[in-house]
Formats: structure tokens, sequence, C-alpha cells
């Protein structure tokens, strides 16, 4: 038997910064209760009337406390992510980023509701514990710039 899966609508465009500084990428280390912690890149919706760039540029000011210099678009991917209720359908924009060189991980004054932490991670020693899983991409320089669907 067939079960049918509920996808909220819209389709929600999403911005996440892809920064790297001496082999270690910049992440968000989130809580669930119950399950184990996990990693993503700093970002998320983008607001209506912002562009792209200007939608990065406020998430990394809200969730890791730092402006950032917001460089070319390296991939595009597709998540459904659960939530209450059903699927959300994300379209995905990693943009690469940079930080002000004096910059030290912290929470911004506005973090997501489950992060807990910001840190520089191990895209291939802590490959696993990121969702999406998009780590193995970013250190790949002949990844495809669309990455495909993922589960969030």
């Amino acid at each position: 038997m067939m079960t049918s899966t509920v996808f909220l609508p819209p389709i929600r465009a999403t911005v996440r910064a892809v920064i790297f500084r001496q082999g270690k990428l910049l992440v968000q280390v989130k809580r669930h209760p119950g399950k184990p912690d996990f990693l993503t890149l700093p970002g998320g919706a983008q607001e209506m009337g912002e562009t792209m760039p200007q939608g990065i540029a406020r998430e990394c000011f809200e969730e890791i406390g730092a402006e950032v210099t917001v460089g070319p678009l390296l991939h595009m991917a597709e998540v459904y992510k659960p939530t209450q209720g059903g699927l959300r359908h994300q379209i995905e924009a990693l943009f690469s980023c940079e930080l002000p060189a004096d910059y030290t991980p912290r929470l911004g004054p506005k973090p997501d509701r489950s992060q807990i932490d910001t840190v520089w991670a191990d895209p291939i020693e802590q490959a696993e514990l990121f969702r999406p899983s998009f780590a193995s991409y970013l250190l790949d320089p002949d990844a495809p710039f669309y990455l495909g669907s993922f589960h969030g």
C-alpha cells in the first residue's frame, strides 16, 4: 500500500554560506530533543523583496554574528525537510562567503531556535554530522552545480 506524503506549500527559497578557513568549514551546531546534534551551513529562508546575497548577509549576521562578503553562487540543491505537518521543499543556493580575518565563532543576535553553537568543523572527519549531507561536494572541485535532492 502506498502512503501519501504531505508537502507544505510554498517551495522555500533558502540561502546558505559556505565559509572555509584553513580546511575547516564554519557551521551551526543544532540540537533537537532526543536526537543527536548535527551540523548545518549558516543561512535560511530568503525574505520577500531581498536578493539572495542580501538574504545570506542578513542570515549570517543573525546566526553567526558576522558581516560576510558574499561571493559567487557555488551550488544549487533541493532539500526535503521534515517539519510538523509534512515535508518542506526547499531550493537551496550555496554561496561562497568570506569573514573578517579576526572573526571567532559565536552565536549571532538572532540564532535559529535549535542552534546551540557556531564552530569550525572538519568536512571530512565530521561529514556524517552534516544535514543536509553537502560536505563531500563542497570539497570536490569537480562537483556539479546542481547537487540533486537531499533529505534535510
